[in-house]
């Protein structure tokens, strides 16, 4: 998950854990029951979250709300939740969806495809050697 001040972007990867693809993107508010859906109905065995770091690598801010979101997720599952280094994810999902065509697509709408899209690639980061 890429977790924003307004948006959550989702990614899940497949059984095999091969391959990663976007899901949606939440809205932050009331987003922990959806989570908890989404990881019941696709049987999740490991929730990864993106920890925006500073390019120091230090936590700033943003890294402590995300953190402050992963106590409260922790509260409401038994499923591991593993934090991820998700800095630069935003530019390579951004490079991936113009790749793949993404253009003609309203600002507020594409904001959230970012999100997801950002989720995928530090899922794939996390699941090839």
């Amino acid at each position: 998950m890429d977790v924003g001040d307004v948006r959550i972007g989702v990614a899940i990867s497949d059984p095999t854990q091969t391959i990663s693809s976007p899901l949606e993107s939440l809205p932050r508010k009331n987003a922990i029951s959806k989570i908890n859906k989404i990881c019941c109905v696709r049987n999740v065995v490991l929730i990864l979250v993106g920890m925006p770091y500073l390019l120091s690598g230090e936590s700033g801010t943003q890294a402590n709300l995300t953190k402050q979101f992963i106590k409260e997720l922790k509260m409401t599952t038994d499923i591991p939740i593993r934090p991820v280094d998700e800095r630069m994810s935003t530019i390579e999902a951004k490079s991936r969806l113009k790749e793949a065509g993404h253009k003609n697509i309203s600002k507020s709408r594409r904001k959230g495809i970012i999100d997801s899209a950002s989720a995928a690639v530090f899922l794939d980061e996390y699941i090839q050697p």
